[in-house]
């Protein structure tokens, strides 16, 4: 699974190196990693800014109740509620 991410708003992470890969992020921007990675980068001061990644044909099967999506179709965040994916700032089922 991939998940996005962003450095530490203070600028000192935005380079780190996890199991061989560096990762570099400019401040305020976004990276897609391998969630083995994204748990380590999160440990060195990294923010998840959603929890998985994918089109809108391929979003998780089986997401938990709460989790945060990044569809590239749509190109937001979404988030599941337990019965369906929704837009957070609408509230509108996605």
């Amino acid at each position: 699974m991939t998940m996005r991410m962003m450095p530490h708003e203070s600028g000192n992470f935005a380079s780190t190196k996890v199991n061989g890969r560096t990762y570099t992020c400019a401040l305020g921007s976004i990276i897609d990693v391998p969630d083995h990675d994204a748990i380590v980068l999160v440990a060195n001061g990294w923010t998840m800014v959603a929890d998985s990644v994918s089109a809108t044909a391929s979003r998780p099967t089986n997401p938990a109740k709460g989790q945060l999506h990044h569809d590239t179709t749509l190109g937001y965040n979404i988030r599941y509620d337990g019965k369906v994916w929704r837009n957070p700032s609408t509230g509108a089922s996605v």
